[in-house]
């Protein structure tokens, strides 16, 4: 960044040093997150799955608190609450069924064995055959001169693809290239009728395939357009599957290269794409529901006559995965760091903007949506039909999953390097002493897969802060203890509250967003795209 654009930057942010007297920060408590988690936690509510009694409780309590703050409602017609309507579908995994056939030979493909089936959204039983192409990760990239789809031919057959996109990309494109959506476009234009996505080598499988048979009850959704279409259902790809390790390696008998030449060329960032031997037929049986689930939507309105018609947002996500009834012993799915802490963590923010802080010139919705783990499905709803004029939100600072288990000595801004937000992300760690830190995992493209990304699709400058992997206790690997949480109890039932939660480090981190609402409120200007930022450029005129 030139020096003068970070100065500009700076400007946008009113009185750096009188934010900590001013925004009432001082006030949050880690008793009040504790009792927040321990309430949404609890097995009583049943994992808060989109859509069930559980999360109708949870966004009860969630009004009921957004009431006792003293902010006003933000939902549809006056209510706390704005009603998503959707379309559920549960891909019944037994009664999936695909063989290949080559040269006369069939070859049967085993349901949980060899293959997942995905949701349909366009009928309960969708049959699908055709011959196999390979083209690599899927992407089409000309501003990187990459193209996966270089001499191949899609139209009427069977995409296979692998997930992710080149490491070789900046983390940005990365990001973007690895939406399900952007490659469902490109599937769709190029006439494609279905999709199989392969994992990486068995050693690199994340999740496992145990684990991903495991989560193979949890339904899909899709949220409903006013004619009751499903949006980004992508009806022309009748279905999809993914492959294990072992059904992989059956895709690609015979094929002109190996896995382990596919794998070495997808690890040096090369566009691949070749045909496969033979044809697949496979079938998808869906059970298909209408329901709907609820954002919670609350409004603390500006001083400013004139700034006050422009709406910092607030996220949280309120759902969790539920209840399985099939699995032996606790089969409830709690989320107490996914995402129950960042919903306490909302709320403490909500109470002292509301209720402590000084005059803030512009106005903070507060939203704990729904369906972020079925899409982030309430966050898009929202921002396609907002309950506040849509032409007045500048920015989302998101809350989700952090793993605070220890007290950390920095933080990691997802998305600080698209928008001016990062600058003041630096800032307001700096208050409670922390530092920023780069993401440690920037293959899981973190940016694009929470709530914060369906306002940068809206053209709409987003972060998230999240906690680092440095603790400040000898003898602590702040990077093991979150690498384990996720492997081992991220959507998992044991995310529940026996985990040795750091609630100070909690508080801290709440802190940090509110310093950062304080001041994004207050500031002379709106949060800029930085220049030349690929999202600001690719989503900016959607403003």
């Amino acid at each position: 960044m030139k020096v003068n654009q970070r100065a500009s930057a700076f400007a946008l942010a009113l009185c750096w040093s009188c934010a900590l007297a001013g925004d009432g920060s001082s006030d949050i408590g880690a008793d009040r997150i504790r009792g927040h988690m321990a309430f949404l936690a609890d097995d009583v509510l049943e994992g808060r799955g989109t859509a069930t009694r559980g999360h109708e409780v949870a966004a009860a309590y969630v009004a009921s608190q957004f009431a006792s703050f003293g902010l006003e409602p933000a939902g549809d017609q006056g209510s706390w609450y704005q009603t998503v309507p959707l379309l559920e579908s549960q891909a019944v995994v037994l009664e999936a069924s695909a063989h290949l056939e080559r040269d006369g030979v069939v070859t049967e493909l085993q349901s949980a064995k060899d293959f997942l089936p995905r949701p349909s959204f366009a009928a309960s039983d969708i049959s699908v055959s055709g011959p196999l192409t390979f083209v690599g990760y899927g992407v089409h990239a000309p501003d990187l001169d990459y193209d996966d789809f270089a001499g191949v031919d899609l139209k009427g057959r069977v995409a296979v693809i692998l997930n992710g996109a080149p490491a070789g990309f900046p983390v940005d494109r990365r990001a973007y290239y690895s939406s399900a959506l952007v490659k469902a476009s490109e599937f769709v234009a190029r006439g494609a009728v279905g999709v199989i996505t392969i994992g990486a080598p068995v050693e690199d499988q994340t999740p496992t395939w145990e684990r991903r048979v495991a989560l193979s009850w949890v339904p899909a959704m899709r949220w409903l357009d006013e004619q009751g279409n499903p949006v980004d259902a992508f009806d022309e790809l009748r279905a999809s599957i993914l492959t294990s390790p072992q059904g992989t390696a059956k895709l690609f008998e015979g094929a002109p290269h190996t896995l382990d030449e596919v794998f070495a060329l997808a690890s040096q960032s090369k566009p691949q794409a070749f045909e496969l031997k033979g044809t697949i037929t496979f079938t998808v049986k869906s059970v298909l529901t209408r329901r709907s689930s609820v954002n919670v939507i609350a409004v603390r309105p500006g001083s400013d006559k004139r700034l006050k018609s422009e709406y910092l947002v607030m996220s949280a996500h309120l759902d969790h995965l539920g209840k399985n009834p099939a699995l032996a012993g606790d089969g409830i799915y709690n989320g107490a760091l996914d995402n129950s802490s960042g919903v306490a963590m909302l709320l403490e923010s909500a109470r002292v903007l509301t209720q402590r802080a000084g005059k803030l010139r512009r106005s903070i919705v507060f939203i704990a949506v729904t369906g972020e783990e079925k899409g982030l499905l309430g966050s898009d709803y929202f921002l396609h039909h907002p309950t506040v004029p849509r032409a007045g939100l500048i920015a989302d600072i998101n809350i989700d999953m952090p793993v605070a288990l220890t007290n950390f000595a920095d933080l990691t801004a997802i998305g600080s390097g698209h928008s001016t937000l990062g600058e003041i992300a630096a800032e307001a760690a700096k208050d409670e002493s922390l530092y920023l830190s780069p993401d440690p995992w920037p293959e899981e493209v973190r940016f694009v897969r929470s709530d914060q990304y369906s306002f940068v699709r809206g053209g709409i400058p987003a972060i998230l802060m999240d906690v680092g992997t440095h603790s400040t206790y000898n003898g602590v690997d702040g990077f093991e203890l979150v690498s384990r949480f996720r492997r081992d109890r991220y959507h998992q039932p044991s995310d529940d509250l026996s985990q040795p939660i750091d609630y100070g480090f909690l508080v801290k981190l709440a802190r940090v967003n509110v310093h950062m609402a304080y001041r994004t409120a207050n500031a002379s200007g709106r949060p800029q795209w930085d220049a030349g930022d690929f999202f600001g450029r690719k989503f900016g005129g959607a403003r």
